[in-house]
């Protein structure tokens, strides 16, 4: 049986800014090259070791359940991230699911320090906090989904920002992963600065980076955090990352 990755504090909206927005409506398939394959993992290997390829931080725990990535949030969030850098141009895939209605998904791409540090490396250690990834030292983006608070209270829509500054440059109505204990197939595609998220085969955001607040991010790491209520997880499966 896999040993979980349990940690403590670790030590080791219809609005658009500035922005160009298409309408959530067409279906959207893949078809990737095998030699465009940077990481892909799926969860079905019980004795799959998590560290090796992925780096948890905040309080929380993360841990193989039954074929899937299981993150719980014992805290104020927890963070998995892919340890590698990935390109600017890249799309991101998994499978994306909810125990219940009381946790928010968010998820990050093309995260460096401000000055261009790598996160898990040259920046100080994260305990899990939002504006720690939001107003703090990292740029990125960042994609919420399944917008529950842990009281079960929803906050309607999905967002895009782009940090350091929690700036919402997306916001769409309604969420489209609303319901738990169903698997969405979620896909995020970055080419330069045009932001792209399916849902199901539904393109859900469809945004363009023309250098608002700073200039376009490139490539960085890739991160999975829930927020949530203890009884909450989130489950991860079948990721898929890939070069445009």
């Amino acid at each position: 049986m896999a040993q979980p990755i349990i940690l403590g504090y670790i030590v080791a909206f219809s609005l658009v800014v500035g922005a160009d927005y298409v309408p959530a409506n067409k279906k959207f398939e893949v078809n990737i090259n095998e030699d465009s394959v940077l990481l892909q993992t799926s969860f079905s290997e019980s004795q799959l070791d998590l560290t090796r390829m992925w780096h948890l931080e905040g309080q929380g725990s993360a841990q193989i359940e039954e074929g899937r990535l299981a993150l719980k949030d014992a805290g104020a969030g927890v963070v998995m991230w892919a340890k590698p850098d990935f390109p600017s141009d890249m799309r991101l895939q998994f499978d994306l699911s909810f125990s219940d209605n009381r946790g928010i998904g968010v998820f990050f791409i093309a995260a460096r320090g401000v000055n261009g540090e790598d996160i898990l490396k040259d920046l100080p250690k994260r305990n899990g906090k939002y504006k720690q990834y939001t107003k703090s030292k990292i740029n990125c983006y960042g994609f919420s989904l399944h917008r529950f608070f842990p009281d079960g209270k929803h906050n309607a829509g999905t967002n895009l920002r782009k940090n350091n500054g929690f700036h919402l440059v997306n916001h769409v109505v309604p969420d489209p992963v609303m319901k738990a204990n169903q698997t969405y197939r979620i896909i995020i595609e970055k080419d330069v600065g045009h932001l792209r998220l399916w849902v199901n085969g539904n393109l859900i955001h469809d945004w363009k980076d023309h250098g608002i607040r700073d200039a376009v991010l490139q490539g960085g790491k890739i991160g999975f955090r829930i927020r949530g209520h203890h009884s909450s997880t989130m489950y991860l499966d079948n990721i898929v990352i890939n070069t445009l």
